[in-house]
This record gives structure tokens, sequence and C-alpha cells, in this order.
């Protein structure tokens, strides 16, 4: 089982898949790496894919102490570092576009491009309440009962309702997962509320696309639009169809998108 011991003694999980220049792709909050999988199996013949579970999720350690976006991204700079990968094409959807964000802002030594997907870059009005009420649901609800309710944010009407037998997989899958994560999940989601990068956006070089889902409810549109107007020269596009998690039910746009994104920029 491939793990690396970080310097602050948390050991972070990973899998490397596939060949080609490295891409680093970066989970959203208490989700763990084989949310991936779409992504994975479209990118593997031409890309080495790397996934792994952020601190507080999956196989991987939580450590003691406040967890932060910041604290994120320098463990996946210790990721990327250890593994010699760098700089690497960046993904990050959710909670992992913050982190693919802190890490071009901090260390741009190792982000060759970067995408963000469902991003935010400072939790005010609608994102700020919803991320609040989502911790104050975990803090009442066992994990099964919270993740039934924080699907209907995650996936999109149509997909439920065409595809009702793989929301319940999903739902499974993300559960298991997280069997013995609760407390790094709320930690994650504290973190949400608390990551605020809009005024430094701005200083981010690398070849940059944001990605959107037209029926995104969890983090609406706007909110990856702003990013993106923040960020010098980025591309924006809206997956359609999509939900907050359009990796998975809009899949073939965002596969297409984000491949087209990553050839033009093969060094």
């Amino acid at each position: 089982m491939p793990l690396l011991t970080l310097p602050t003694g948390i050991d972070l999980y990973y899998e490397r898949t596939g060949s080609g220049p490295p891409v680093l792709l970066i989970m959203g909050t208490g989700l763990d790496h084989t949310r991936w999988a779409p992504q994975v199996e479209a990118y593997r013949g031409e890309f080495e894919c790397v996934t792994f579970d952020n601190r507080g999720t999956g196989r991987s350690g939580l450590g003691g102490g406040e967890l932060s976006v910041r604290l994120l991204a320098e463990d996946t700079a210790a990721l990327i570092d250890a593994l010699g990968i760098g700089p690497a094409h960046v993904s990050g959807l959710s909670l992992g576009s913050c982190v693919a964000q802190e890490l071009a802002l901090t260390r741009p030594d190792l982000v060759r491009t970067l995408q963000l997907h469902g991003t935010w870059g400072r939790a005010h009005g609608y994102a700020g309440r919803k991320f609040r009420a989502q911790v104050k649901l975990l803090e009442l609800l066992d994990l099964r009962s919270f993740y039934e309710i924080n699907t209907l944010w995650l996936i999109r009407p149509e997909f439920m309702r065409d595809h009702p037998e793989e929301v319940d997989r999903q739902i499974d899958a993300i559960v298991d997962a997280a069997a013995s994560a609760k407390d790094g999940i709320l930690a994650q989601y504290r973190a949400n509320v608390l990551h605020d990068t809009l005024d430094r956006l701005g200083q981010i070089r690398a070849p940059t696309l944001v990605t959107v889902g037209d029926a995104d409810i969890a983090l609406p549109p706007m909110y990856g639009r702003e990013v993106a107007d923040a960020i010098p020269s980025a591309e924006f596009a809206v997956i359609s169809p999509g939900g907050h998690l359009h990796n998975i039910d809009g899949a073939p746009e965002f596969n297409r998108v984000t491949l087209d994104f990553l050839r033009r920029h093969v060094a």
C-alpha cells in the first residue's frame, strides 16, 4: 500500500496510474481518491495520474490541531516533492480546487498547469451559509444520514432520476470510504468556510482552466466565474449537463474539455 509519511508524521495514501506527463488530481471535501475514477480511465493512456486521499479522508491520517487549506497544500507539495513529479499538471475539485489554488500561490514551481473545478475564492454569501449548514448537519447526524442529504448538493436531479442505482452506489462508496473519518470530514468542512484567496488569485501565472457544472447548487457557477475573472488569462468552461461533482455526472463533457486543455499545454 503506497503511503508517504510527511514530516509531520502523517501518512498520506496515494496511487499512480498510467504513463506520460504527470497529472495530480486533488479531491474535494470528505471524498477519497476513487472519485477521480472517470478521469483516471480517460487520462491514463496519455498521462500519469497521481491520486491521493487528503489528510483526514480515506486511508490518510488526520493528526491533531486545526485543519486548513494551507496545511493541505503543504501536504500536496510534500507529495509532489517526494515523488519527484514537479512541475505537474494540477487539477482540483471543490476543496481540492482550493488546495490547488493555495499550491499555485505558495509553490508555483510545482504547478505546470492548473485546473479548478467547482471552485470558490471566498466563502461569502450562499457558500458560507451552505458550508456552515453542512458542519451542523455532520455534527448532528451519522455519516449515512449526512450523505443521504449531502448528495442533494452534489449530484444534479436529472442524474438522480435517470441513474438511481448509480447514485446509491456512489453514496455507499463514499460512506464506506469515510467510515472512520468523521472528524476529518468535519475539519475539512470547517476549512472550507475559512478559505479565502480571492485577493491573491491575480498572482497565479500558471495556465488555468476553471470549470463549473451548469446545475451546481453546492457552489453555483458565479463562484467559479469570480475565480476565473481574478486569474490572469484563465479559461472558463461550463460543463453541461453537470452538478457539483461534474467530473462524475457530466464525465464525458468534463473529460473532453479537460483533456483538450491538457493536450494544449503538454511540454
